[in-house]
């Protein structure tokens, strides 16, 4: 029995044809693309269980992919592949939704660690048999659907990331948290990959939640200490 269906999104032959190799091997039914399009094509006939999205491919690049993708909230986890190990670039593509950056060149054993880290988080129910619905501010989430709904009912899509660290923040309201004890509260680092992602993580769910970034009123920065959810919380 497949683990579950990968589809590999590289314009290089032969890294296409590698990973194709080690996954098969592992038990992952693979599909491969070169391109957005192909990408695109392909997710018309089956829906892959996880994307693994190289950065720099001809046409639309890899962030721009991953933005498409997260615009719906029924697309699959994203593990971004790149050649690229700057900070910025893995704090964009975090930013943009993936679940996950790997830089090339990576070991068979990391990415099959990473993939497995986050298919783990995307199969398991967000609320971990909790509340389904959490209320603040005019605000409804739902866990287990990774959405939001704002005021006027229009459902904002979030990732297994994102929902892991508002369910933290919302189970615990008006309570000083750490970046150590959000870190406890989640999936450690399986959720935030790299020192001080969490901080990525906040910007996007503030931005989401129409959070001034320079001067936050849901989640606010606890100084010396984390950040803080200031509102009170209603949960059903």
């Amino acid at each position: 029995m497949s683990k579950g269906c990968v589809l590999v999104v590289d314009d290089d032959n032969d890294i296409r044809e590698l990973l194709s190799q080690l996954l098969t091997r592992e038990g992952y039914t693979v599909e491969t693309a070169r391109d957005g399009e192909e990408m695109f094509a392909l997710m018309d006939q089956r829906s892959p269980d996880l994307i693994l999205l190289d950065v720099m491919l001809p046409g639309a690049d890899g962030f721009e992919l991953c933005r498409q993708l997260r615009s719906d909230a029924g697309m699959p986890p994203v593990i971004m592949v790149t050649a690229k190990d700057d900070e910025i670039d893995r704090v964009v593509g975090l930013e943009l939704g993936a679940d996950d950056y790997i830089v090339k060149p990576f070991s068979g054993r990391e990415l099959l660690a990473r993939l497995k880290a986050v298919l783990r988080r995307a199969r398991q129910p967000a609320t971990g048999g909790r509340r389904d619905l959490f209320r603040f501010s005019g605000w409804r989430f739902y866990p287990a659907q990774m959405e939001l709904l704002d005021t006027n009912a229009t459902a904002i899509p979030l990732s297994t990331s994102e929902t892991e660290l508002l369910l933290a923040f919302v189970q615990h309201p008006q309570i000083p948290l750490s970046r150590d004890r959000l870190l406890d509260l989640t999936k450690g680092r399986e959720s935030f990959p790299f020192d001080r992602s969490i901080d990525s993580h906040v910007s996007r769910l503030r931005r989401k939640l129409g959070d001034n970034a320079r001067k936050p009123e849901i989640i606010k920065t606890a100084w010396g200490t984390g950040y803080i959810f200031t509102y009170p919380v209603e949960a059903e």
